[in-house]
């Protein structure tokens, strides 16, 4: 995993691009997170790096295509990732004393980095939750799985009748009012 010396970056800052293998990738992730998706490729960052005072900020992009399950129809399907990267990372002893404190607007994209190390590469694994589709879809248009039969409706149309589909609120066709 891709780290840069904070002694290394240069009062005009740097230019960075790295890629990561998808085995070392998966294993970082497995670490921290329970995951439900795959990754078909490297993770590709481009980065620029830069000091300002004690802080130093991280800007660019980070790349991959990602294997997700469609959660109407179950398929596999690839989910190209594309997100922007904007960082600043503050020395933890600058880290505010007290316990609880409200965020600022400009805060919630900052962080904190302890020692002379910042795990570039890290923070791009984390990029891909925040930007992970809440509901994968394989396509705006899957017609998903019949409820009775089980069948991909996106590829045939089947032979169960709507009467057949009971939903949770069924029962209350019996209840009896007086």
């Amino acid at each position: 995993m891709f780290a840069l010396a904070v002694d290394e970056i240069t009062e005009e800052g740097l230019d960075l691009e790295w890629e990561e293998d998808r085995p070392s990738i998966m294993a970082f992730l497995k670490n921290f997170s329970r995951i439900d998706f795959d990754l078909e490729g490297p993770l590709r960052t481009k980065a620029r790096v830069w000091k300002a005072g004690q802080s130093v900020v991280v800007q660019g992009t980070v790349q991959t295509v990602l294997k997700l399950n469609c959660v109407r129809c179950l398929k596999e399907f690839s989910y190209p990732l594309s997100s922007a990267l904007n960082l600043t990372l503050v020395p933890s002893k600058k880290a505010p004393d007290e316990e609880e404190v409200e965020l600022k607007a400009e805060e919630m994209e900052s962080t904190f980095f302890e020692g002379g190390e910042i795990p570039l590469s890290e923070i791009a694994c984390e990029q891909i939750f925040l930007d992970l589709p809440y509901q994968p879809l394989c396509d705006e248009a899957c017609k998903g799985l019949c409820p009775v039969c089980g069948k991909d409706l996106n590829l045939s149309v089947c032979d169960c009748t709507p009467d057949e589909l009971e939903s949770g609120f069924s029962v209350l066709k019996k209840l009896k009012l007086n």
